[in-house]
């Protein structure tokens, strides 16, 4: 396509928006590269051919060697245009428990029962929740003034508990949150811990005083789930289909109707008629954003597996599996390194992120062959293991998500750090930010500071805003 020829840019723009949808994926690229004019009807067409690459939702064949070059054109198209530059991340705001106290954030150790064990964004972009080891969990709400986050409400989500069958405590501690994904005339929240699963309803409620119309924010908890899990939930997530959702423990994968509390059907099961020759345990879950069949759980072995509720009922019987068999840590501490901390499907369905000790791989949903990209980012901590493993660092569980058009991703590793990276590119970029307060330093930049580090980690639906929780201070940084 010649961009200097002065007919063609004469062109009504309909009629250049058919010329380009003719266009591969590649030479797009080339458009996009030569022709700056160009650049909002190349998006056009490739939100076409974005259109026509979605996936079956009947089947999943192998991919050919054509697919696979058609892809891997299509994405460099894709890393191209549409890459959002990772600079010019800036600091935001802070929330904690003391915002004003200066030596609260880096100085002594205040209690953990304060620190952030989960957060997460509602759908809208609206709300952020922040559940605490406490059980408490606190509601922020964007101001529309300065578009600022700022308290709305708080609620004790859980209470510590004593099970006398196993004589052990179940604490309070906020595990995971999630908010249910569809418009609804009350916000639904989901919040769990290591036992007992529990969603919440909140809605603003006028009440009259001294003559005086006032609006309260009030929270009711609607329905509580509990006794299907033997082992501690590690994750729990929403289906497409609005009316289901799953929890999962170490060896069991449970799916519920949201409107059901005393019955769930057990869909993975990977527990052995004999303990001893168990081998490994389900770490992460969640279900695929558009397709109500498809589930995914990452296990300690550092294995993908995706099941299909079409095939089985019980989907122990995998209907994929997104395995590497490489790995450049051997030895005692390989296992521990490529556990499963956390996995994501990207926001359009066609990606997986897998969070593990060291890295980030990002795999299509139809190509067990290898993943599309691995992102290293902890390789200075390889040489730091034995350190890690004596103070339990490096049991530690990362999050990962993806960003509002599935071609970045967010982690956050030790000293406070976190990770932005773009994903599709020749050469992944990766922007490090520090979660600290304005003015602060931890002063860590030679040194490893196992105990400073950012474990949660969401990113806004609808904008660059990124939410971070370190632990008792939440951060938010946006892109300029």
């Amino acid at each position: 396509m010649d961009c200097n020829n002065k007919g063609l840019l004469k062109l009504p723009a309909t009629e250049l928006e058919k010329i380009l949808l003719f266009l591969s994926p590649q030479a797009l690229g080339r458009v996009a590269q030569t022709c700056s004019h160009l650049k909002t009807l190349v998006a056009k067409s490739h939100d076409a051919w974005n259109r026509l690459y979605k996936m079956s939702k009947h089947s999943y064949p192998k991919l050919s060697e054509k697919d696979e070059s058609y892809i891997q054109d299509w994405r460099s198209f894709l890393s191209f245009y549409s890459k959002e530059k990772t600079t010019n991340w800036e600091f935001s705001q802070m929330f904690g428990e003391d915002e004003s106290d200066d030596e609260g954030d880096f100085g002594e150790e205040t209690s953990t029962d304060n620190w952030i064990s989960s957060l997460a964004f509602d759908s809208t972009g609206d709300f952020l929740a922040v559940g605490y080891n406490c059980g408490q969990v606190v509601v922020l709400k964007q101001q529309d003034e300065d578009n600022t986050y700022q308290l709305y409400t708080e609620f004790k989500s859980h209470d510590s508990e004593f099970d006398f069958l196993t004589s052990m405590e179940i604490e309070e501690k906020i595990n995971m949150i999630r908010w249910y994904p569809f418009s609804s005339h009350t916000p639904l929240m989901m919040t769990c811990n290591d036992k007992t699963v529990k969603l919440f309803k909140m809605f603003e409620k006028i009440t009259t005083r001294d003559g005086e119309k006032k609006s309260e924010v009030q929270v009711v908890n609607k329905l509580t789930y509990e006794g299907a899990h033997s082992y501690n939930i590690n994750s729990i997530s929403f289906n497409s289909d609005g009316e289901t959702w799953i929890s999962s423990d170490d060896l069991r994968i449970n799916l519920w109707n949201i409107n059901i509390a005393k019955e769930a059907f057990s869909v993975v099961d990977i527990k052995p008629e004999n303990m001893d020759d168990l081998s490994e345990v389900i770490t992460s879950s969640c279900f695929h954003p558009q397709l109500c069949n498809i589930l995914i759980y990452g296990t300690s072995k550092g294995s993908l597996r995706l099941g299909d509720l079409r095939d089985h009922a019980l989907c122990s019987k995998y209907a994929k599996i997104y395995e590497e068999t490489d790995n450049d840590i051997g030895g005692f501490f390989q296992e521990l390194v490529t556990t499963i901390s956390d996995v994501k499907f990207s926001k359009d369905g066609r990606f997986i992120c897998a969070r593990d000790y060291l890295t980030m791989k990002v795999w299509d949903l139809r190509s067990e062959k290898k993943p599309v990209k691995t992102i290293k980012f902890n390789e200075h901590l390889v040489s730091k293991l034995c350190d890690l493993y004596e103070s339990d660092s490096i049991f530690d569980k990362f999050e990962c998500c993806w960003n509002q058009n599935s071609l970045q991703l967010l982690t956050g590793s030790y000293n406070n750090n976190v990770y932005i990276c773009d994903v599709f590119g020749d050469t992944p970029e990766i922007k490090v930010l520090s979660a600290v307060k304005p003015g602060h330093s931890l002063n860590t930049e030679y040194t490893l500071d196992s105990s400073q580090k950012v474990l949660h980690v969401d990113w806004h639906p609808k904008t660059s805003l990124v939410a971070l929780g370190a632990k008792d201070f939440g951060y938010l940084y946006q892109k300029k």
